[in-house]
């Protein structure tokens, strides 16, 4: 039994990654900790709840960090609407914990070392704050994996940035030196992956002709994104970076390609801040902390994410 603890700011592509965990065979979801980012935490809090009732889980719930470490906050709600759930509305009465969700992956962790794999969806100030705790905590995961970073700087929220890294780039920074000083590694689904394995508006529409309650709830969620996508980035493929990384978490023989490297953060400069900087020829003395995927089986991948929508 695979045993993840999913940290998450959901977003539409959020709630199919979870759905893809849910549906997994094998899997099981520990918890899910969840932090501002796509929107803001009051909503991503309330959306993770949704997402549980539409699933029909019984999962705690652990609310975490409303700000950055530094910065003051960004968020994408252009893209995922207000609520983070397209302006659907949707609300939930679930209770959640009172526990922050560092402290809760603490706790979960050590109840069970070497047992919980890690998946991060979306900015990384949770994780990095329990990092600061709990500097052994990568060595007691069994996996960590994460969607975030544009490791060409082929960036979505500016020219060289991916938004998860770029919405809280001191806590990606240390999140990525910490695993490093332990010699711990990170699977990095990043942007550019993402982009490589897009979904055209015809498959969109196939998934939502499935017809079952699960389909029809992504398909509400997600629909103005794909307006979004459609009317103001004058596209027809639509790019869900979180399943992309999910699927790597659930099957790791998914990945076709992957290159492992020592990856960092830029903070100072203004025009880089955010950007994710790859030792590509291995040039310096830093150890190798990301395992980066460059590529994954693609058909499999869109066999996931229809059986998460069955």
């Amino acid at each position: 039994m695979q045993r993840l603890i999913i940290d998450t700011d959901p977003g539409e592509d959020d709630a199919l990654a979870i759905m893809m965990a849910a549906a997994h065979p094998g899997t099981k979801i520990e918890a899910l900790t969840v932090v501002a980012g796509n929107v803001g935490l009051k909503n991503t809090t309330n959306n993770a709840a949704v997402i549980l009732d539409q699933l029909g889980l019984d999962i705690p719930i652990y609310p975490g960090c409303k700000t950055p470490f530094v910065m003051p906050g960004i968020d994408a709600a252009y893209a995922h609407g207000l609520d983070g759930l397209g302006n659907t509305g949707l609300r939930s009465n679930r209770p959640v914990q009172a526990q922050h969700a560092a402290l809760a992956l603490i706790d979960h962790v050590n109840a069970s070392p070497g047992d919980l794999s890690l998946v991060a969806l979306g900015p990384l100030t949770n994780i990095a704050t329990a990092l600061k705790l709990d500097p052994e905590l990568p060595r007691k995961l069994r996996r960590t994996i994460i969607m975030g970073g544009a490791v060409s700087a082929h960036g979505n929220v500016n020219y060289n940035a991916e938004f998860n890294i770029y919405a809280d780039p001191e806590a990606a920074f240390a999140f990525f030196h910490g695993w490093g000083a332990v010699g711990c590694l990170v699977e990095v689904a990043d942007w550019e992956l993402t982009m490589r394995h897009g979904f055209s508006t015809e498959l969109r529409a196939e998934w939502a002709g499935l017809g079952t309650p699960k389909a029809s709830f992504f398909a509400a969620i997600s629909a103005h994104s794909n307006e979004f996508i459609q009317k103001v980035r004058r596209r027809t493929v639509q790019y869900f970076a979180d399943p992309v990384a999910m699927a790597v978490a659930l099957e790791p023989a998914i990945v076709v390609s992957h290159e492992r490297h020592h990856l960092t953060v830029s903070l100072a400069d203004p025009q880089t801040r955010g950007q994710t900087i790859v030792d590509w020829s291995d040039h310096g003395d830093q150890p190798v902390n990301a395992d980066i995927i460059l590529k994954l089986d693609h058909d499999r991948l869109l066999e996931l994410i229809r059986q998460a929508q069955l």
